[in-house]
């Protein structure tokens, strides 16, 4: 049978800095130490005591009593305890970390998807639209009297020719018409134009 118990307490991750060529007294480390006492300090192979230097900042910036001298090697052992949050590096995050519909609006940026991220088919232009079935087509805009079918369909819709209802079709523009000057809309049948 396992053991079943508190488990043991083991340090989960070992930081190393390494210092060459400085005549500065405070490096700024890649990580967050907790305290001076999760770091090990040594220079030219000299462990440094604890009053030897002073931590502060997120990362940490070490503060050595002394200012380095351009031969000196420096190298500062951290260990981060279980527990202690580890910051991931910057680019270091692959897609297979991330799970399927894991980004969610709060965590894009405005306008962040734009046409470029659509896998629509087609082009996107000022001429086009995009359809139900994720495809740019092209919008028909129809002559005046709306095609052969005989029906207005176009915002502000100017009727410059003559024009007639069929009998027993409907006509409907959405929007507001102007008929030019001369011209004749003639209605036959039970035909009716609405304007909406």
């Amino acid at each position: 049978m396992s053991y079943i118990g508190q488990a043991e307490l083991k340090n989960s991750e070992l930081k190393i800095f390494n210092v060459t060529s400085s005549t500065s007294a405070t490096h700024t480390l890649s990580w967050t130490a907790p305290n001076e006492q999760s770091l090990f300090v040594t220079i030219n192979g000299v462990k440094q005591q604890e009053d030897a230097y002073s931590i502060a900042g997120s990362p940490t910036t070490i503060t050595l009593s002394s200012a380095l001298v351009a031969t000196d090697k420096m190298e500062v052992v951290g260990v981060l305890d279980i527990g202690e949050i580890t910051i991931v590096g910057d680019n270091t995050v692959s897609t297979a970390k991330i799970a399927n519909s894991a980004v969610t609006n709060a965590k894009m940026a405005t306008d962040a998807v734009g046409v470029a991220e659509l896998s629509a088919t087609g082009t996107a232009s000022a001429t086009t639209a995009l359809y139900g079935d994720n495809s740019w087509k092209t919008v028909s805009v129809p002559p005046d009297g709306g095609g052969t079918d005989k029906i207005f369909y176009e915002n502000e819709q100017t009727v410059d020719s003559n024009y007639t209802v069929t009998a027993n079709n409907n006509a409907m523009s959405a929007g507001l018409v102007t008929v030019a000057s001369g011209i004749t809309v003639t209605l036959t049948g039970s035909s009716v134009w609405t304007i909406v």
